[in-house]
């Protein structure tokens, strides 16, 4: 297990997908803090939930200094690593990345439209290690993380202590719960939802029509999956999570049925 001491000389960059002003945010800069000096936050100026690892071609990208090492981009969490990484970092790369807190889990079926993971993918695509941290919550969101500020150091620390392979990040879901309650730390799998993405037609003042999209989900009881683990059975939770998207199990197959070409 690495010590504080090892980790104190780290660069660690913070980012988010529920904006500069969040708590999390501000929860995750403590913790931070208390592991090295050298901690920089760079997030987006506004919510940007739901929006993956999504970057901003068609439109320019403004960033405001908000205070010394924390700044805002007017983009989404994936182009916020790209604009620490190539300006304000520049001169020196993080040795960590930390994504969150997110309010709400990260988990299951859900992972790939977060933004929080979008973000952590992101660092990884640059060879840069990265932890994306989520609190699950039942009603109201959060603005205290107990869980978080008692676990997350020593999550950090392990973590650190080991090599990770090239293009995977962490994801770590800490439950609704008291610290009473959490049963410890788990390896989890990545669980499965039965997803249904409904589309809802209103009309504004004027009748002009408009949409919404919501999703609702049922959990599929799989054991050590996230979201039994997180959701049911009280636990804080680890994924590695690869930002490559390859399915080699089925390369054979597709071979075969086009060896011909015809």
């Amino acid at each position: 297990m690495v010590g504080k001491t090892t980790l104190s000389g780290l660069r660690i960059l913070i980012v988010n997908d529920d904006s500069i002003n969040s708590h999390g945010i501000r929860a995750l800069e403590r913790i931070a803090n208390s592991i090295t000096p050298d901690v920089w936050v760079v997030a987006p100026e506004i919510g940007q939930s739901g929006k993956g690892f999504s970057v901003t071609f068609d439109s320019i990208l403004r960033i405001n200094e908000i205070s010394p090492r924390k700044f805002s981009v007017s983009g989404t969490p994936a182009d916020s690593v790209f604009v620490a990484l190539g300006q304000i970092l520049s001169d020196k790369k993080p040795d960590l990345i930390l994504s969150g807190i997110n309010h709400g889990a990260n988990i299951a079926d859900f992972i790939g439209v977060s933004g929080t993971i979008g973000a952590a993918f992101a660092a990884a695509s640059q060879g840069i290690k990265a932890i994306a941290i989520s609190q699950h919550f039942e009603s109201e969101s959060p603005t205290k993380f107990p869980l978080i500020d008692h676990f997350l150091p020593m999550i950090i620390k392990k973590l650190m202590s080991i090599s990770w392979p090239e293009h995977v990040c962490m994801n770590v879901n800490f439950p609704d719960a008291s610290f009473g309650e959490t049963r410890g730390v788990k390896i989890a799998r990545q669980g499965r939802l039965e997803v249904t993405w409904k589309v809802y037609r209103r009309s504004d003042p004027v009748d002009k029509p408009y949409y919404w999209i919501h999703a609702t989900h049922k959990r599929k009881e799989e054991t050590n999956s996230d979201a039994v683990l997180v959701e049911k059975e009280n636990y804080v939770t680890i994924t590695p999570l690869q930002c490559r998207q390859e399915f080699p199990e089925y390369m054979t197959k597709l071979e075969e049925l086009f060896a011909s070409n015809a």
